[in-house]
């Protein structure tokens, strides 16, 4: 039998393509898919009338939803821990906070 010859990928961005910075993500995965929520976090900060700031209120805008089947969510967590592993080889352990010890607005992390 003849060898099976595999299709040439070609890229293409999409019209609404865009790069955006995302503070963290929001996941879930369920039998019939998975989502990853990215979002940013914005301070609030007020300015007290003694002076001194504080923030009362940290905005958190949602960005983008992505949607997988459960295959495809964990082949992104297996190509994203791949990556990780690599980069720490070459660069380092990348240091996070145990989750017991995160506020509450990392706990999406």
């Amino acid at each position: 039998m003849g060898e099976v010859s595999l299709p040439r990928f070609e890229l293409k961005r999409s019209e609404s393509y865009r790069v955006a910075h995302a503070s963290g993500a929001l996941v879930s995965l369920n039998p019939n898919e998975g989502t990853i929520i990215f979002f940013v976090d914005r301070l609030s900060p007020k300015v007290n009338p003694d002076g001194s700031m504080s923030v009362e209120v940290v905005e958190r805008e949602l960005l983008v939803e992505v949607k997988l089947s459960p295959v495809g969510f964990k082949s992104l967590a297996m190509a994203l821990l791949s990556n990780i592993q690599e980069f720490e080889r070459r660069a380092g352990e990348i240091r996070v906070q145990p989750a017991g010890e995160r506020r509450e607005r990392d706990l999406s992390i």
